[in-house]
């Protein structure tokens, strides 16, 4: 026997935990909490901006933890990069002093020839930073966009699941057929998010047994799901083209509102394909950002660019500002290893951390705007059929051709 197909309609309890402020769901990840407290579009409540530097709890958080947050897992590295070039920087101030010293003692000796070759030596270290900081930037930029370009292919999945989600409403007539389209649009969003996280949606922490818990999978389709080879994004779009395929196959076109001999029925199904081959082609990007990261020579050459500028500077700044060397190698070895570290986890922009992509946000969007969108499609259906115009009429205005100049 068959499991119960699940239906989409939001019981209280779902719109209480989309609507009530602090009672999100319990079994969407901690990612995506603050925003389904705050996603009113299912209830129709006014909603209230979310800063960029809130956390989880809508608290503002110290730009400084936040900057530690975002190289958590880079702790180790980063500390023992710049404990490293200061320990080195007081060498350089240390033997400096001790030059000095010297170069008093005995005027015009070795020592005070040792201070004026190593101020001679400014320009070229100068030269030197200017292309560590052409490296740096560089290797950043590259980094930066790879993260832009899959927040671009995020923002595309949305506007396209909607898209399909109101064609879905709009154009056919079944609504057990037309409940499936919606709940594999919702699923195809985190099939891609476990897809991009390098899992699988039965996968510990991730999303599959939460989505059957909220009747948006059956056990038996997560369980199908888990054992078809193809990955689980795809598999969610061949089951919305079955879809389609059975709207157009009930008998006397009772699946869908327009007639197969209508002119624009064939406009509308190549409107449908076209959102699945566009889908299809976005997950495909996505993969194809996380998959190339790169070069490893990037790397290489921004960081050994890196140790020998400041092994160099440390020495030449010493001769020149003597104690306030190490203090000017921190501060500055510990920006610069902030931006290396950064671009780095901007390579992937698909994980947990801090400064990438919040792929659960995202999928939690698409699950209260579709359901929304299902819920809406009987009002607008109503409400477009009422022929009656308001009551004072519509105001009667003239055109005018007259471009007013900006102040």
């Amino acid at each position: 026997m068959t499991s119960p197909t699940p239906s989409l309609t939001l019981t209280n309890t779902d719109t209480e935990a989309f609507s009530n402020e602090g009672n999100a769901p319990q079994d969407l990840e901690p990612g995506t909490k603050q925003l389904t407290r705050n996603l009113t579009t299912v209830t129709g409540t006014s909603t209230r901006r979310i800063a960029e530097v809130d956390d989880e709890d809508g608290k503002a958080q110290f730009f400084l933890a936040l900057l530690f947050e975002s190289i958590e897992d880079a702790k180790a590295q980063f500390a023992a990069t710049v404990i490293f070039l200061v320990l080195w920087a007081i060498l350089c101030s240390f033997g400096a002093q001790e030059l000095r010293a010297l170069a008093a003692a005995d005027p015009g000796g070795f020592a005070e020839q040792w201070l004026d070759d190593i101020e001679s030596c400014k320009t070229a270290v100068s030269v030197l930073g200017s292309l560590f900081v052409f490296t740096l930037v560089f290797r950043f930029n590259a980094c930066y966009d790879r993260w832009w370009e899959a927040r671009i292919h995020w923002g595309d999945i949305v506007s396209k699941c909607m898209e399909l989600a109101m064609m879905n409403r709009r154009w056919f007539d079944n609504e057990e057929l037309q409940d499936k389209f919606s709940r594999f649009i919702i699923v195809y969003s985190y099939a891609c998010k476990s897809l991009l996280s390098g899992k699988s949606l039965t996968a510990e922490g991730e999303d599959g047994p939460a989505l059957v818990k909220r009747g948006l999978l059956t056990q038996q389709e997560l369980d199908i799901m888990e054992s078809s080879p193809s990955w689980q994004p795809h598999f969610c779009l061949d089951v919305i083209r079955e879809v389609l395929v059975q709207l157009h196959m009930i008998k006397g076109g009772k699946g869908l509102r327009l007639d197969d001999t209508n002119k624009i029925h064939g406009q509308l199904f190549r409107c449908l394909d076209n959102s699945l081959k566009n889908l299809n082609i976005l997950i495909g990007n996505c993969v194809r950002v996380r998959a190339s990261g790169l070069p490893a020579s990037y790397d290489a050459i921004t960081m050994t660019s890196f140790i020998i500028f400041f092994l160099l500077a440390s020495v030449v700044w010493s001769a020149a500002i003597g104690w306030m060397t190490p203090i000017v190698v921190f501060l500055a070895s510990m920006i610069i290893m902030f931006l290396i570290v950064m671009g780095t986890k901007l390579v992937d922009p698909f994980g947990t951390d801090k400064v990438d992509i919040p792929m659960g946000r995202f999928c939690a969007t698409i699950e209260a705007q579709v359901q929304a969108i299902d819920q809406r499609s009987k009002a607008i259906r109503s409400l477009t059929s009422n022929t009656n115009r308001p009551k004072n009429g519509r105001r009667e205005s003239k055109a005018t051709f007259h471009i007013p100049k900006l102040a």
